[in-house]
């Protein structure tokens, strides 16, 4: 399972999503101080090098002083949610199919054809503060900042930090999301809680526990996330860190799985002793990447929570965030992929792994080779039968 590294930006990386099949797009930022480095936002172009994935980038978006901390993407229109200071600030995307002459080679001529391809604008419509002065738990002057946001699955709500409409923790909140069934909604934050709410009413419903040994508290959920398996059957998927940090007894963290009718753990795995920051569940519900504070990534098989390999070293500093990419015929097909993670850092890098498919076989070799063995067979009792 290698990783490739698609870009590398002068900007610290915060958020990576998917647009669609063939685009995503990865933000962050140097912050408001005048150091030199940009707040931005990229959107690329996935193509192919070879055997491995290559990214076009397509369009850059300047974001000010300000920089882009998280991201959420509109189920059915072009409208992005994002993270920028204390604020939430909505972003169009004004998308375009132009035709463009390309370059490309045949044999030792180059020849130019005509391509379709999408020309991406970013306009800046209404924001709204979602983290007061009041909230920050920093220094007095300190605003702080929006940590997360989400759109449900029917794009009707945007759920983020409004925490002084809804009191739902006491300190940060880490992480949050949505049900597919658009009406519930799970938090989790440093201060060691993490609920399920009603979403329309902004009720509490359930406090989610677990522990090793009995031990109450002692983890607290670093991240969330619903996946659906083929018979749409929905589960939550959180990462689990030891809530405080030992370093003479250090603690495993976990990943774990929750019966979403019950609210109670199924499954649970022991990643490792490095401390957790992110995860993330593919489109289809098969597998969950986690990423950690030393750079790796390990991939897992999301019913049973096997592991299926951890990639070390994929980042030099703690990973930012994690986004499968859709199937697609050049994922999955042209370039035989199982599956394909993006991942961000702080690094300023953003990288790409992949898992082969497993090799098949047709119908004829299968056929081929059981005629081969049985020949084989064959030969060995007819020697036999001669000795005798």
């Amino acid at each position: 399972m290698p990783f490739t590294t698609l870009e590398t930006t002068n900007f610290p990386l915060y958020a990576v999503n998917t647009l669609d099949r063939e685009h995503f797009l990865i933000a962050g930022g140097g912050g408001s101080a005048k150091t030199g480095v940009p707040n931005a936002m990229n959107i690329y172009k996935l193509g192919r090098s070879g055997k491995n994935l290559k990214a076009t980038l397509i369009h850059n978006f300047e974001a000010g002083r300000r920089p882009i901390m998280n991201c959420a993407i509109h189920p059915t229109s072009n409208t992005l949610a994002v993270g920028m200071d204390n604020k939430c600030q909505i972003l169009e995307l004004d998308i375009k199919e132009e035709t463009q002459n390309v370059e490309k080679a045949k044999g030792k001529s180059k020849i130019l054809t005509k391509e379709k391809a999408k020309k991406f604008v970013i306009k800046e419509l209404q924001s709204a503060v979602t983290v007061s002065a009041n909230d920050a738990d920093e220094k007095d002057d300190d605003i702080g900042f929006q940590k997360v946001v989400r759109f449900t699955s029917d794009g009707s709500y945007i759920v983020t930090e409004c925490t002084h409409d809804i009191k739902a923790h006491a300190t940060d909140v880490d992480d949050l999301d949505v049900h597919p069934n658009s009406n519930q909604f799970v938090t989790c934050s440093r201060d060691t809680t993490a609920y399920v709410w009603k979403l329309q009413e902004g009720k509490k419903q359930f406090q989610l526990h677990f522990s090793v040994n009995d031990q109450d508290n002692f983890f607290r959920i670093r991240a969330c996330r619903f996946g659906c398996d083929e018979k749409e059957n929905v589960f939550l998927f959180t990462i689990n860190v030891p809530a405080k940090f030992n370093r003479k007894s250090p603690s495993p963290s976990y990943l774990v799985k929750w019966d979403c009718t019950k609210w109670l753990p199924q499954l649970s795995q022991v990643v490792g002793m490095e401390p957790l920051t992110q995860m993330a569940v593919s489109g289809n519900g098969v597998f969950l990447g986690v990423g950690t504070a030393e750079g790796d990534i390990s991939v897992f098989i999301a019913w049973n929570l096997a592991l299926l390999t951890t990639l070390k070293g994929v980042h030099n500093i703690f990973v930012t965030g994690l986004e499968f990419l859709p199937d697609s015929p050049l994922v999955n097909d042209q370039l035989q992929n199982e599956f394909a993670l993006l991942s961000i850092s702080a690094d300023n890098a953003c990288k790409v792994t992949t898992l082969k498919k497993r090799s098949e076989y047709s119908l004829w070799w299968i056929l081929l080779g059981f005629l081969a063995l049985l020949y084989l067979t064959f030969l060995v009792l007819a020697y036999a039968g001669l000795d005798l």
